[in-house]
């Protein structure tokens, strides 16, 4: 090793005197038209030198500095309820372009004060109470998936279904014209309601889950089973203070009625409107048709309209006629006789 570090030594030296046009062995100065004395030879006889240079005698590496391990932070998740103040809610910026359902959310959580540690509201909030309102229902959107459109009276109140490519992406949902806009806020304390109730279930999980000791709660075969809340039920006293009302009502109207039935802070889902509507399905009082353009409604059959489902013609904003189906005392009366099998 040490005789081969001699000669690259050796060479080095050779290479360096070469780049200056000096011949190593004689110390003469090369003549002025000798190869070594040309500028791109020269500089490439120098470059090697200094390659070989390193090989022999490499420079000592630095120490690299340790690096100091940043303590992790700990992501910290909302974990506070969400309030809106009616000075809050009254700096909503309305458009006078149509808005997305998400585009109203994204306004709506940018009046959340700064580390206030609140929970945002989610699309799923206010697409729920406009869904219980009947406003918005499922119906076959892109690609054939369930999305959340307009119902004939949510067209009334200024929500529009619309067709668009997004990112190369052909979608179908809804957007809210100013009235929708104005609406969606007008009623917003109810998503803060169904956003509170969605944080309440999630507290009440987790304090599930620690009381039992592990991540999930497990039943008697040690399989891990979720936490969850109970599906709805009424008692025979909640059902018998319900109030039938001789007026025909939207099955929407069925729906919040029976759950304000349900006691306070109760551990029991909610009952949705569809729930009602599809049960009238299943019982043969209800069809479903689809337009051509592939928009959902139902309809009595004639069984159905010997049970008191009635239609209402009525008028949109956009001057079409629609069709509203009611429910009479009787239908009324029948939901409640099945209401516990509805969930």
């Amino acid at each position: 090793m040490a005789a081969e570090n001699k000669i690259l030594e050796r060479a080095e030296m050779y290479l360096r005197k070469l780049s200056c046009g000096v011949n190593p062995l004689t110390e003469e100065t090369l003549p002025e038209g000798d190869t070594c004395r040309q500028e791109r030879i020269s500089k490439c006889l120098l470059y090697v030198a200094d390659y070989l240079q390193q090989i022999v005698c490499p420079k000592p590496k630095a120490a690299k500095a340790e690096k100091q391990e940043k303590p992790k932070r700990k992501r910290e998740f909302p974990n506070q309820e969400l309030a809106l103040s009616e000075e809050a809610i009254a700096k909503f910026e309305f458009s006078e372009e149509p808005l997305s359902l998400s585009a109203i959310v994204r306004r709506v959580n940018a009046l959340i004060p700064e580390g206030s540690g609140m929970i945002p509201l989610m699309y799923a909030d206010v697409a729920e109470v406009l869904t219980q309102e009947g406003y918005l229902q499922k119906q076959e959107g892109a690609a054939g998936k369930e999305t959340n459109l307009p119902t004939p009276q949510g067209e009334e109140k200024g929500f529009s279904r619309v067709e668009e490519d997004i990112r190369g992406h052909f979608s179908i949902f809804t957007k809210c014209n100013t009235d929708a806009q104005k609406f969606v806020i007008e009623n917003i304390q109810k998503a803060v309601a169904q956003a509170n109730a969605r944080l309440a279930r999630r507290n009440a999980e987790r304090a599930a889950r620690e009381s039992s000791g592990s991540a999930n709660a497990a039943d008697a075969s040690g399989n891990a089973v979720r936490v969850g809340k109970e599906k709805f039920h009424l008692t025979e006293a909640q059902i018998g203070s319900f109030a039938v009302d001789e007026s025909p009502l939207p099955v929407s109207e069925i729906a919040r009625r029976l759950n304000a039935l349900l006691p306070e802070g109760a551990n029991i889902e909610q009952l949705y409107f569809k729930k009602i509507r599809d049960w009238f399905v299943a019982q043969g009082l209800l069809e479903e048709r689809k337009s051509v353009v592939g928009k959902v409604s139902f309809s009595p059959t004639e069984e159905g309209i010997a049970a008191g489902i009635l239609v209402d013609k009525r008028i949109g904003k956009n001057g079409e006629e629609y069709e509203a189906v009611l429910y009479n005392a009787a239908a009324q009366k029948l939901v409640l006789d099945h209401v516990n099998e509805l969930a």
